[in-house]
């Protein structure tokens, strides 16, 4: 295994964190940004989980500005990033009659543009050293539809499309590209919108959880590191044929 570097956003918790941990034991020096990265709770609960072994920065992937700056952090401590994981991402119920529209705005910022930002600020780099592994995390929601979801499912399906054009633009320079598209994964953002749909119907969140883990065919939640595994292949020398490609970790579900 030849040692990379890895810049991870959305890396404090969850997927982000799961994966950088994959990538973190498997050698690689590992950098995690996140919005929420100068919290310092935060940040020492991810530190603690990586044995101490990574960079921690608070970056807002709607902030080119911001996300150029840690890659420069990035390249003066560890060298130039080979290994691009966009975890960072959010979710927002909201329906087309509603009078504000910022969630779509938002979610299409954050969940597709902010990809594409780090993209272009680690690309060259990649290209230089004719190597590269980026993986956006996508969704099931990317390939399907349902009402109250349009800017999420938009925004997932536009980070499918983006990887598959990355992966044939990245491929004369051995950069790779795939997105990782899972149906609902036990994280801070799936227990955030439980949250949500609770209060506004009044219901019970354990029950919400019942109902979604009903609701797949395997009677379970996806855990993060079952997608970490993934990333830690992808991100490995055995995957040079691992590319233009949307892998549904689904447990059996459509959605």
């Amino acid at each position: 295994m030849t040692p990379r570097v890895a810049l991870i956003t959305g890396g404090l918790t969850g997927i982000g964190l799961a994966s950088a941990k994959a990538l973190a034991s498997a050698g690689h020096s590992v950098a995690i940004c996140s919005r929420r990265g100068d919290e310092d709770e935060l940040a020492a609960s991810a530190l603690a989980a990586l044995n101490g072994a990574c960079l921690i920065g608070a970056v807002d992937v709607a902030s080119q500005t911001s996300i150029n700056a840690f890659v420069t952090e990035v390249k003066q401590q560890f060298g130039p990033p080979q290994i691009l994981v966009n975890a960072a991402g959010n979710y927002r119920e909201a329906f087309l009659s509603d009078p504000d529209d910022a969630a779509w705005f938002d979610q299409i910022d954050i969940n597709l543009n902010g990809c594409y930002r780090t993209i272009r600020a680690t690309f060259a780099g990649m290209q230089a050293l004719g190597w590269g592994r980026i993986v956006n995390i996508a969704s099931t929601a990317g390939t399907k539809g349902a009402a109250g979801y349009s800017g999420y499912c938009a925004a997932k399906a536009g980070v499918i499309g983006l990887s598959k054009a990355v992966a044939v633009e990245g491929a004369p320079y051995g950069i790779n590209a795939i997105s990782i598209s899972p149906t609902w994964v036990e994280t801070p953002m799936m227990d955030n919108a439980l949250l949500r749909h609770a209060a506004a119907t009044g219901g019970d969140i354990s029950a919400a959880k019942a109902a979604l883990m009903r609701s797949n065919p395997q009677g379970r939640l996806v855990q993060p590191g079952e997608i970490g595994s993934v990333v830690g292949f992808f991100c490995s020398d055995q995957s040079q044929g691992l590319t233009n490609v949307d892998i549904q970790i689904n447990a059996g579900a459509d959605w």
